[in-house]
């Protein structure tokens, strides 16, 4: 009898499992096993030339791009990443209007992997750069995991002369759409000198970039975010956000700076809170500048006290759409220096005659949000 109810039973239940299982596949999509790529080599290593310098020698920006497999490149994707970041790198003053300086270059690296994620460790991208695992698009402290540098410098080289690395700024695109940045520094801290050198990785990820958007590129968290890290990269600029529990900046950290500003970084802080001690007490003293609200606002580089930035608010604060005049100097210097060579040397009033209309027609055009001291108007900047 109980060989008998089996029998009985089993077509029954098979029947059953068919029936539910046809029902199912017409609700529930069927798993897809994650993408990757199919041709390793047609595709690597590929130089693209999106623009091309017409003052001095050219400055050398070179874009590449991890977690890009080689269907995003050959259907377009990643050229239409590095289009808009191209774009957006030329959106904000005084980048603006110095771009004709800049040779900039599109490199392709096949990943075998679309994604990143810290957690995952199967995941294989050309760069081996990483996300954190708590990274959203809403999450601003996302952070990025340094890569492989030495990688990044060696496909930096396919399209730049080797001797000229020191003067280049690579863009690290990631093809994550939550927000994060990171600036490494690679070189340019073994020298004293007024005007810093070395190159250095911008990294930052897309937020959301391909989607289609009908406003000003430049108001854009990405668009923010890269020259934010990009402030880092070609200015040396330090950051001038502050972070919760970072109160007084101890001694070890000051004397970083100390150095750093020797070798030419980090010259839009100051550990004193006088301004005629500071790398901008010349436009502080130059009342055609006071337009700008220049000072000692306390809270820069993490911390909250005993360390000074020159404006309340800008892209190295928060993120806006604002270089102030401590970071246009050095952004024009390290430009100049780079196009004109040794024969250039900088003079005071031939910078004001460059940066003063165009710093005010600027500022009347963005005063909405980059001059506000309102923390909530700040905090949609997406500060970090």
């Amino acid at each position: 009898m109980k060989l008998k109810f089996r029998l009985l039973i089993l077509p029954i239940i098979i029947l059953a499992l068919a029936g539910c299982g046809k029902d199912e596949d017409d609700d529930v999509p069927a798993t897809v096993a994650p993408y990757h790529s199919l041709d390793m080599t047609a595709y690597d290593g590929n130089v693209t030339q999106l623009q091309r310098h017409k003052v001095g020698k050219g400055i050398p920006i070179v874009i590449m791009g991890d977690g890009f497999v080689d269907k995003d490149i050959k259907e377009g994707k990643y050229r239409k990443a590095t289009t808009l970041t191209l774009d957006a790198l030329f959106s904000i003053y005084p980048m603006t209007v110095l771009r004709d300086y800049f040779d900039v270059y599109e490199v392709t690296a096949v990943s075998y992997n679309d994604y990143s994620d810290q957690g995952s460790s199967f995941i294989r991208t050309a760069f081996t750069v990483r996300i954190a695992d708590n990274s959203s698009p809403n999450v601003v402290t996302s952070n990025i995991k340094r890569g492989d540098e030495n990688k990044m410098v060696e496909y930096a080289k396919k399209a730049i002369d080797g001797n000229r690395i020191d003067d280049a700024t690579i863009i690290m695109l990631v093809n994550d759409d939550c927000m994060a940045g990171l600036c490494t520094y690679l070189s340019g801290l073994e020298t004293y000198t007024d005007i810093p050198t070395g190159c250095a990785v911008a990294h930052v990820t897309l937020m959301g970039i391909l989607q289609s958007y009908s406003y000003d590129i430049s108001r854009t968290g990405f668009a923010r975010t890269l020259l934010h890290e990009f402030g880092h990269a070609f200015a040396k600029l330090a950051d001038e956000y502050t972070r919760e529990g970072y109160d007084w900046i101890g001694d070890s950290w000051i004397a970083d700076i100390n150095h750093y500003q020797l070798c030419g970084f980090d010259s839009n802080v100051s550990v004193s809170g006088d301004v005629t001690k500071s790398y901008w007490a010349d436009f502080a003293a130059d009342s055609r500048y006071d337009f700008e609200g220049l000072g000692c606002y306390e809270g820069a580089m993490y911390y909250s006290k005993g360390v000074y930035r020159a404006t309340f608010a800008n892209i190295m604060n928060c993120n806006g759409d604002y270089f102030n005049v401590a970071h246009r100097s050095m952004i024009y210097k390290r430009c100049m220096k780079i196009a004109f060579g040794d024969s250039w040397e900088y003079d005071y009033e031939g910078f004001v005659n460059f940066d003063l209309e165009g710093a005010k027609a600027w500022k009347a055009a963005h005063s909405d949000v980059v001059y506000s001291k309102s923390k909530a108007l700040r905090n949609k900047l997406f500060c970090r």
